[in-house]
């Protein structure tokens, strides 16, 4: 190798080194290794005994969660499951920055970091975070986050999640992520009541006046009324109104109201035990999922039990149904009619 050769080499070489050096500086500046380790909320478990409001935002997890005797409470009043918001406050006490990443705004969709106040889609779209706001005793915000994308290969047993400050475009990596249940109903133990096919005896839906009345007999469902409805009865159908009190879960709950309308469409069961359950919804004009109300009395010392744990449960709440049970509640006698098979 020639000197002049040596030296172009020598030169090239102290290039790439400098080009390396500044891609590495440039590298570190943009995305902060130094800070890797640093807790995400700081001076957080100092404060927690300042956050009166945990509020919970996201399409289908929206809920805030209030402070009572040094615990959190849905504000419904409704009771949480055992363990759901000290899972909550001991992940967000947990996250450490790994990476300093984009602030890049066009960015935040790939990341799910984009608020959710801005989806105005009625159904769930991606890109779109969970928003949690830690509120303090005087109303004033201490914090507010918006989680994203998980990324397991953080390692750890929470992995990793991207994350950013509300307002702020810069994002972050973090290692761990919240854990919280993925949708409002699994806050709560949302199966009110179970009562088996076997034991049901007849059910009725009322509005004004009586509109049908279903009953079981020798094992099979009858329409009861009208006597004469002039077509054949949907099997399916039947049963469906029937099965509404086999399983019934809630997917939110509130507050109920001090006073209701009269005549709330309401399906009234009857079973073999002597227990009357009805469920009225509270909003029989809206479409798709309806609010609804729930009483339940007993006349039979066998259902006793059963109807007072209803009753613990539902009083003074009003509870979101399933759309099944919500336009069964909006159905007229015709409704139960079979359907013609086209050829």
């Amino acid at each position: 190798m020639t000197n002049k050769k040596f030296i172009s080499l020598i030169v090239i070489s102290i290039l790439l080194a400098v080009s390396a050096a500044v891609s590495i500086n440039m590298n570190t500046q943009n995305y902060s290794f130094q800070n890797r380790g640093e807790v995400f909320l700081k001076g957080f478990t100092q404060n927690i005994n300042n956050v009166n409001r945990i509020s919970i935002e996201s399409f289908d997890n929206t809920i805030d969660l209030v402070k009572k005797d040094n615990s959190y409470i849905s504000e419904s009043g409704y009771p949480l499951k055992k363990g759901m918001w000290e899972n909550l406050i001991t992940s967000l006490s947990l996250l450490r920055i790994e990476e300093k990443k984009t602030e890049d705004p066009e960015r935040h969709d790939d990341l799910n970091l984009k608020s959710p106040e801005l989806n105005q889609s009625e159904d769930e779209s991606e890109g779109y975070a969970t928003k949690i706001t830690l509120k303090k005793n005087d109303g004033t915000v201490y914090s507010s986050i918006l989680f994203g994308k998980t990324d397991p290969s953080v390692g750890g047993l929470s992995g990793g999640q991207f994350a950013r400050m509300n307002g702020i475009n810069q994002s972050y990596l973090l290692k761990g992520a919240i854990r919280m249940p993925g949708s409002k109903s699994d806050w709560f133990e949302s199966l009110l009541f179970t009562i088996k096919n076997e034991n049901f005896e007849k059910v009725s839906l009322l509005k004004n006046n009586k509109v049908f009345e279903i009953k079981n007999i020798k094992n099979s469902l009858k329409i009861t009324y009208p006597q004469i409805v002039g077509f054949k009865a949907d099997q399916e159908k039947l049963s469906d109104v029937r099965d509404v009190i086999e399983s019934f879960y809630f997917y939110d709950v509130k507050k109920s109201l001090d006073s209701y309308p009269d005549n709330l469409p309401t399906l009234s069961y009857v079973t073999k035990d002597g227990m009357i359950l009805s469920i009225s919804s509270v909003s029989p004009e809206t479409k798709g999922e309806s609010w609804v109300i729930i009483k339940a009395q007993s006349n039979n010392s066998n259902s006793k039990k059963l109807a007072e744990e209803i009753r613990n449960k539902t009083s003074g709440f009003q509870f979101l149904a399933n759309i099944n049970t919500s336009n069964i509640l909006r159905w007229e006698a015709s409704d139960l009619r079979a359907q013609k098979v086209k050829n």
